[in-house]
């Protein structure tokens, strides 16, 4: 019998972390899951670890390994091509992370009892080396399920990773990961979003996401900057000529903004203040001129404010001033709240 759940899991040089991460996986309340593993061409003793598990649980873990580094993507990719049990759903995780021992249990009992195409729990950041709680996000979300996907605003503000999200096999069909270095996983949401006819959230936090100095999302640099401006740019090119995602546009715009304009401007700021008058213009010439509808998009305008949660009036303050060429306050604002007073706002 197939197992109901395939766990794609790409591996590069995290052997620090592989113990935590199998123990909480092979360790889950619910069992009725295999495992793909992807090892990415790791150069540290990944590889070693790997292997020892794989030797405990033969039938469980089947190791695929990169001849050449393919990056994340291209080693999510590889797991998507090669999983073969055709089980009813699809988990992406990271491997430098761990999950609650219910955490598959959970995201499949709610996704059975609701239909739902993906369900989406909550999440804890920790800090890699004090073990500290710096936030917790995706727990205060509607509790009904969520079928007029079309006009669920969230989608624009919401954290798009993967690693906390349950997919039915059939909306994944055939779409994989692009190749860019950055905001992957936003392209890819927003790829399978019109086969999702549901959405499930579990309030709850069921997955521990490390975050690490050496990690994609604790740095950034110009290379990884560029890709993702590339990366947006094509993908709407590739978007525009499908109707299909047209109707998502609106929210891939706010998506777009939130990991470019705010995300991706700030970060690479605070790697030098002297710079952020380059980095705002350089990012508003983008928006300009591949998504010049952000200056009309009514999610990131102050209309209705009062309607707004705090997260989407921030969003919609940043674009106020990005339109009153006065988005270097809000960087300056932003880099006083995390650098100088230590507190984790997340765009």
């Amino acid at each position: 019998m197939n197992p109901k759940v395939n766990v794609i899991v790409p591996v590069y040089n995290v052997a620090p972390y592989l113990d935590i991460f199998f123990e909480s996986l092979i360790n889950q309340t619910f069992q009725e899951f295999d495992i793909w593993i992807v090892n990415d061409k790791s150069t540290d003793n990944s590889l070693e670890i790997i292997e020892c598990y794989a030797k405990k649980f033969p039938s469980k873990i089947n190791v695929i390994n990169n001849s050449v580094n393919l990056g994340l993507c291209g080693a999510r990719n590889v797991g998507l091509d090669k999983c073969d049990s055709n089980g009813e759903y699809i988990l992406l995780l990271d491997s430098d992370d761990y999950i609650e021992a219910t955490y598959i249990e959970k995201m499949v009992y709610y996704a059975d009892k609701y239909n739902a195409d993906i369900t989406i729990c909550g999440l804890e950041r920790f800090d890699d080396n004090t073990g500290r709680c710096v936030c917790k996000e995706m727990i205060n979300n509607t509790e009904e399920v969520v079928t007029d996907i079309r006009n669920f605003e969230m989608l624009g503000y919401m954290n798009p990773v993967v690693w906390n999200k349950l997919f039915r096999r059939t909306v994944i069909g055939d779409i994989r990961f692009t190749t860019i270095k950055r905001s992957e996983d936003t392209v890819f949401l927003f790829s399978v979003l019109p086969n999702v006819k549901s959405v499930k959230f579990v309030n709850e936090v069921l997955y521990h996401y490390r975050l690490r100095n050496t990690s994609l999302s604790g740095s950034i640099t110009e290379e990884i900057y560029e890709s993702m401006l590339d990366g947006f740019k094509k993908t709407k090119k590739i978007f525009t000529r499908d109707s299909r995602y047209e109707e998502f546009m609106d929210l891939f715009v706010v998506q777009m903004f939130i990991r470019c304009g705010l995300g991706g401007a700030c970060r690479l700021s605070f790697k030098d203040m002297r710079k952020v008058s380059y980095y705002t213009n350089k990012t508003k010439e983008f928006m300009d001129e591949y998504f010049p509808e952000w200056r009309k998009n009514r999610y990131l305008s102050l209309q209705q404010f009062w309607k707004r949660n705090f997260h989407a009036l921030a969003v919609s303050c940043a674009a106020t001033l990005y339109k009153c060429h006065l988005f270097v306050l809000f960087i300056y604002a932003y880099w006083f709240m995390s650098c100088v007073c230590k507190k984790d706002l997340r765009l």
